[in-house]
């Protein structure tokens, strides 16, 4: 690691201060990386006024309900094939995804983590299962994401928490794999 030193303004200062008493985050410093992370991950360099960019994409902000009207439009097996495709797309388009073999849970953890980036929710993975909380995503579009995205069947399972659900992958068999393609 290299060490840089570099002035912020008393407001940020007083701030981070605030925040670092107050236990949401570990210390300044943390703040400040964990910041210059998300910097780079948004690709925020390339962002203008009204347009926001990410990993080549435009990135839009909108009202939770909004998202959801549209998922109310659609069934089902709709929405399953559209979280596919996208999960598909997203693979392709992503550089940080590029030659990574998604099929090992081992590399769940770099989907995992862009999805939280983006909002969608918080995610923890134990082998081959991703315990989702606080997602507005409906469970049958992450259903198909995450199947489009690991090559795996996956099986969702409400929680008796609020706002939690466990996602199970199985891997498919070869006899199934055929009849996708």
């Amino acid at each position: 690691m290299k060490e840089v030193t570099f002035a912020i303004p008393d407001d940020l200062d007083r701030y981070l201060s605030f925040l670092e008493k107050a236990r949401f985050i570990k210390n300044k410093e943390e703040a400040l990386s964990t910041a210059l992370e998300f910097y780079r991950t948004l690709a925020m360099h390339d962002w203008f006024p009204f347009i926001y960019r990410m990993g080549g994409g435009r990135v839009i902000l909108m009202d939770s309900t909004m998202i959801l009207d549209f998922f109310h439009l659609l069934t089902n097996p709709e929405i399953l094939n559209a979280a596919r495709t996208s999960a598909l797309k997203r693979k392709v388009t992503n550089p940080f995804f590029k030659d990574v073999d998604f099929s090992q849970p081992e590399k769940w953890p770099l989907v995992l983590r862009e999805m939280e980036i983006m909002g969608w929710g918080k995610f923890t993975q134990f082998k081959n299962q991703i315990q989702v909380e606080l997602c507005i995503l409906p469970a049958i579009y992450l259903q198909g994401y995450f199947e489009g995205m690991f090559g795996q069947q996956f099986s969702f399972h409400p929680s008796k928490t609020p706002n939690v659900t466990v996602f199970v992958g199985k891997k498919k068999r070869e006899s199934e794999v055929e009849k996708v393609l």
